[in-house]
């Protein structure tokens, strides 16, 4: 590793992964600065939409800066600070179903992606490390007949 990306991430976020417009690079560059995790409840200050649906210690939201080509895309997140799968427990995997579901049958979702990006942010090409998981519609094409992909990097 360059002695430029060490700076350029610590536990919570990492700027490699930030490259979208928005000015959200700019919001993981301070995030950065003050080394706090995001999605932790003390410090959830910098994402401005509202919590859709809670359940059993995660919670749902829109995301602020969706990604293009998405009708709909929502984050669920633990309220815990949790990194790695293996502290996803099966209770929590219900929750995120639950909410899921409230949110699908909501803007009646009838098919879209449900990602999750664990571990090391070099590996997950994730710019907030706090564990979350991401429910994606794409929009549809013209005439509704084919979506229009919508790109999930991982690495």
């Amino acid at each position: 590793m360059s002695k430029n990306s060490k700076s350029e991430r610590n536990n919570f976020v990492d700027l490699r992964h930030a490259a979208r417009d928005s000015g959200y690079h700019d919001v993981i560059a301070d995030i950065l600065d003050i080394k706090k995790c995001p999605f932790c409840p003390e410090n959830f200050k910098w994402h401005k939409k509202p919590t859709l649906a809670k359940e059993r210690g995660w919670f749902i939201t829109e995301n602020t800066w969706p990604y293009e080509n998405a009708k709909h895309h929502f984050l669920i997140i633990p309220k815990k600070h949790i990194v790695t799968i293996d502290d996803v427990s099966d209770e929590d995997f219900n929750a995120v179903k639950k909410l899921t579901r409230v949110v699908s049958e909501k803007h009646n979702i009838t098919g879209g992606g449900l990602t999750l990006r664990f571990g090391d942010s070099t590996f997950t090409g994730s710019t907030v490390t706090h564990l979350h998981f991401h429910l994606i519609v794409p929009e549809l094409e013209r005439g509704e007949k084919n979506a229009k992909p919508v790109y999930f990097p991982i690495g």
